[in-house]
């Protein structure tokens, strides 16, 4: 636990007459690293005195933290709160101080910051911490898992058709979504688009109209990741069934080179094949997995000799039971065939059956962002698409921060995941 002398700048109260709570907010403040603010706000002329943009990002933070839901009330917390003031050095500044910080900085301005924040996690082994289950010859590189989430707009919901029967609302980068969304009225509104490691740390979020469906988007995701981290690298990344299709499958391991893990939907294999998509040998037994030749782009498969060992007399002769032969008859499955049914991850496979469990983790993940921690879905007061991808990324920020003040405090690695060998 942080210890201070007193007095304290904008504390009007003993350091030690805090409560647990008290003393925990500021823990939790002096642990972040104003190296990953300062490079992005020094950039920006005129936000403030010298050194008030930090303060303003730390502001921010205080808003997601404290779920306040206006500028206004911000700056009316900041001047009657002196634990606030303290944590951002005593600055008071007046509402419209918020809306000149998000204009100046713009969208890019607060990506940025999280992109330094980001880089923190990774430096502390958060990104890409081991498990222990996954098998040992896996692919390198940090394990992703995408979702997306509904978020209520602030504007008007009463919207007007054109003559083509489209809708329009008062915040044009908003949409109706075609359904009522199960815990509100109204289903207007934006859709968030995320990609986080499978360790819980936001990685990038981007914005839509609500009625922009999940498929279109995970391919500019990634592009979007892969551009904004090249620095990382990246190995799976879990999906549940609504990315189940066959270009989803191809795109994301021919032009990312990951490896996708989608919870699949039914499929129904062709001849030569078990219902499970184990290919038969020539006498019809079921053939068992040999690994996954990724440069050849093929599945490999081998009987095992598994008829020799069943116990019962050969009513046939085949040529690859003798000594030669260690694995029996081999065959191969090829990419190339059907990405969604032959590879790179096949649902028999040793690493889809391990990553797929963590799909839960996703809808873990995401509860950390929605009701469990920020309501993000319902803390949203901005309009415009600026305003709400800024409303986002700063919720992405402090989830970042939270995960790395956990490891500092008490060396707990993730939130979602029982990761604390």
């Amino acid at each position: 636990m942080v210890n201070f002398q007193v007095p304290l700048p904008g504390l009007s109260r003993n350091f030690n007459n805090l409560t647990e709570q008290e003393k925990e907010f500021i823990s939790y403040f002096s642990t972040i690293d104003i190296g990953c603010i300062s490079p992005v706000v020094n950039c920006y002329a005129g936000i403030g005195p010298k050194g008030y943009g930090t303060s303003l990002i730390l502001a921010r933070m205080i808003k997601v933290k404290e779920r306040i839901l206006s500028d206004r009330q911000l700056a009316k917390a900041l001047k009657q709160n002196d634990l606030y003031r303290f944590v951002t050095e005593d600055i008071q500044p007046s509402h419209n101080t918020f809306n000149t910080l998000r204009r100046r900085l713009s969208p890019d301005g607060f990506i940025e910051i999280h992109k330094h924040f980001v880089r923190k996690a990774h430096s502390l082994g958060l990104l890409d911490p081991e498990i222990k289950d996954l098998p040992k010859n896996r692919k390198k590189g940090i394990i992703l898992v995408a979702d997306s989430t509904f978020l209520i707009t602030s504007g008007s919901t009463r919207g007007q058709k054109d003559e083509q029967g489209q809708w329009h609302f008062n915040d044009p980068s908003v949409a109706f979504s075609g359904k009522g969304h199960h815990k509100h009225k109204y289903a207007v509104g934006h859709k968030a688009h995320s990609l986080r490691t499978v360790s819980g740390i936001p990685l990038v979020t981007l914005l839509s109209p609500a009625n922009e469906s999940d498929q279109a988007f995970i391919v500019g995701l990634i592009e979007t990741l892969t551009a904004r981290y090249p620095f990382l690298q990246f190995s799976y990344i879990i999906l549940d069934k609504g990315y189940d299709t066959e270009e989803i499958h191809h795109d994301i391991h021919e032009f990312f080179d990951i490896i996708p893990i989608i919870v699949r939907k039914k499929m129904v294999y062709p001849k030569g094949f078990t219902k499970d998509g184990y290919p038969l040998c020539p006498w019809g037994f079921a053939m068992k997995p040999r690994g996954i030749d990724y440069e050849r782009k093929r599945t490999r498969y081998a009987c095992f000799k598994v008829c020799n060992r069943s116990g019962q007399p050969l009513l046939f002769t085949c040529d690859y039971l003798k000594e030669q032969y260690k694995y029996g008859y081999s065959r191969y499955t090829y990419f190339n065939d059907g990405y969604r049914k032959y590879g790179p991850a096949v649902t028999h496979s040793l690493i889809y059956k391990k990553l797929k469990p963590f799909r839960t983790g996703v809808e873990r993940t995401f509860g950390l962002v929605k009701e469990n921690r920020y309501r993000m879905e319902i803390s949203n007061f901005y309009k415009g698409l600026d305003n709400v991808t800024i409303h986002t990324v700063e919720h992405d920020i402090v989830l970042t921060h939270d995960i790395i003040f956990d490891y500092i405090k008490i060396g707990k690695i993730s939130p979602v995941i029982n990761l604390n060998y």
